[in-house]
């Protein structure tokens, strides 16, 4: 067996542990006793079979024990992981700087140390800022407690006493982002109207926290949530307007080494979500690939961007529906989309408005996200197909002068002005498309 397959199959089969791991959380004795009797069977078949005739057996008993190892390294994470002492229903005060905030319409989320903190709208925290808090600390309820643990909360605070003490006490750099994040985000309210520069926001940005309730559930009902959910597209746009503007200049290597760096400092900008992050790593393990003279694998690529982020927090396997839809969605494009193709006998043309390729991209996309869709949210939209043919043929260019304005917003205000009146129709018809058949939605379901 070849060394990129022995790999393949170590990191499916850690993953797996994981994920058994996952489920298991909360019954540790009964995984233990599973996990150890797999270990003993995998090493006693490893010791008692003849090398030469057993090297199958062999093989199963080496994917035995790694998917215990990664198991056991689901349970170390989880036991290592709370770090401090929360005390529970009782008022306290305490002081702590900012790593987060999650601005909405009427409050902003903040979080400090392993608390979660819902606050009014006003005055505006940032990131960095030492605040003195007095309020209680509330216990998560335990249906919620995965999902909060993959994000490192073990505790919830609603509308306490704050006040800030100091200001810049957390990196520069990641301040220095941030900002740039808030900037773009106002650009496209000075130019646009404020549902339309939200939306924009969350199109190249990744921010909904602004959205309105009744936008939010018009793109559910039409199955257009993932326009707003960043994605490899984001990335693409980024590393090719990077490239082009540097390669004049320099060698391919340090063009693409400044990309990888300006990719990872948006990661850091928006958030890092798990379909940006996947995304991220996708295009830096292809470039090193490239440049390495390494022969690219697709499966063994994925995998491995798997196996780094669940490495780096192996929670976000069975807790972060955003992991689980990015990768599956993927996986449908490469491996499904072609079988669509063969099955309902498209050529290469991509039709009117590319409706083919829209078509096969989002039904393989929405075929193999559906069991998540369904058990995760309890509705899949009838009209999703075609909502997106309709839309997604103009997402990447708005996408695109969306950057642009993003861009000028910052230096040149005018011409943001001017690029703002080039996406106005766009933008329109975007709208128009989630409305009518969000109406038509609600109306027959």
């Amino acid at each position: 067996m070849k060394v990129h397959d022995v790999f393949f199959w170590c990191a499916c089969f850690f993953l797996i542990g994981v994920l058994v791991a996952s489920i298991a959380s909360g019954f540790e004795r009964q995984y233990l006793i599973f996990g150890l009797v797999v270990l003993l069977i995998g090493v006693f078949i490893f010791f008692v079979q003849n090398f030469n005739h057993g090297m199958l057996s062999r093989g199963i008993a080496a994917l035995s024990l790694v998917m215990f190892i990664g198991g056991a390294y689901y349970f170390a994470h989880d036991f290592y992981q709370k770090d401090e002492v929360l005390k529970f229903g009782e008022k306290i005060n305490f002081t702590g700087v900012i790593r987060d905030v999650k601005f909405g319409l009427e409050n902003q989320k903040i979080r400090i140390g392993e608390i979660q903190i819902t606050a009014q709208r006003y005055p505006e925290f940032e990131y960095g800022d030492k605040v003195s808090v007095d309020g209680i600390i509330k216990e998560i309820p335990e249906e919620w407690q995965g999902y909060f643990s993959k994000e490192d909360i073990f505790g919830l605070m609603g509308f306490p006493k704050m006040e800030l003490i100091s200001q810049n006490n957390g990196s520069a750099i990641k301040a220095g982002l941030l900002k740039i994040n808030l900037a773009i985000q106002d650009s496209f309210k000075k130019v646009l109207p404020l549902e339309k520069a939200t939306f924009l926001s969350g199109l190249t940005l990744g921010e909904t926290g602004e959205f309105s309730e009744e936008f939010e559930e018009k793109l559910r009902l039409t199955g257009t949530t993932h326009l707003v959910a960043l994605s490899g597209y984001n990335i693409a746009v980024i590393a090719t307007v990077v490239l082009l503007a540097l390669n004049r200049w320099f060698s391919r290597w340090t063009s693409s080494l400044f990309a990888i760096i300006v990719i990872i400092s948006f990661v850091v900008m928006t958030g890092a979500e798990a379909s940006v992050v996947r995304a991220a790593l996708m295009a830096m393990v292809l470039t090193i690939a490239e440049y390495s003279s390494r022969q690219y694998y697709f499966r063994n690529a994925i995998v491995f961007v798997a196996l780094l982020m669940v490495l780096a927090n192996p929670k976000v396997l069975v807790f972060d529906v955003g992991f689980q839809l990015s990768f599956l969605a993927t996986l449908g494009i490469v491996y499904l989309r072609p079988v669509l193709k063969n099955k309902l006998g498209f050529n290469d043309e991509p039709g009117f408005l590319s409706w083919k390729d829209n078509l096969l991209t989002t039904s393989s996309a929405q075929i193999v996200v559906l069991p998540i869709l369904i058990f995760s949210f309890g509705q899949f939209s009838p009209f999703s197909l075609l909502t997106n043919v309709l839309i997604l043929e103009f997402i990447p260019v708005t996408m695109a002068i969306g950057f642009f304005i993003a861009i000028a917003g910052i230096f040149f205000s005018s011409l943001a002005f001017i690029l703002s009146l080039a996406i106005q129709p766009l933008l329109f018809y975007i709208f128009g498309v989630i409305n009518i058949f969000s109406f038509i939605q609600s109306k027959i379901f």
